[in-house]
């Protein structure tokens, strides 16, 4: 009985320790970001949940909801971040988007120093 306490208690030690170490490395990775201000206003279609940077990454994270007014596929979503000038845009096609669907779309960028960005719905990639 003595060897299956501790067995037992090895166990325990293992799988609380795989949960401290993922927990203190997801805090160790996003703990340096900082939120960014929206530069312009956003599309009615578009709300965004998050939108932030560290001194070398930005990252946008929102949702794209389908009306049956406005119907977006095959449109695109431009995410442009900002330092002092335009440094990167993305764009993010939308596809497969049922009428009133919610969808949650996200923007990685690896820029310096990012200040404020923008998201617009446009039609191309122009």
């Amino acid at each position: 009985m003595t060897d299956l306490n501790k067995d037992f208690k090895i166990v325990l030690l293992v799988v609380a320790g795989f949960i401290l170490s993922g927990f203190l490395i997801f805090v160790g990775l996003n703990v340096n970001y900082k939120p960014i201000e929206l530069k312009s206003e956003i599309p009615n279609q578009i709300s965004i949940e998050k939108a932030e940077a560290t001194k070398v990454q930005a990252r946008v994270y929102g949702y794209v909801q389908n009306s049956v007014e406005n119907n977006l596929n095959g449109k695109f979503i431009r995410v442009s971040v900002f330092n002092n000038e335009n440094v990167e845009t993305k764009y993010l096609k939308i596809e497969n988007l049922e009428k009133d669907e919610r969808k949650l779309f996200k923007a990685l960028f690896n820029v310096k120093e990012v200040k404020s960005y923008s998201v617009d719905i446009v039609d191309s990639e122009n």
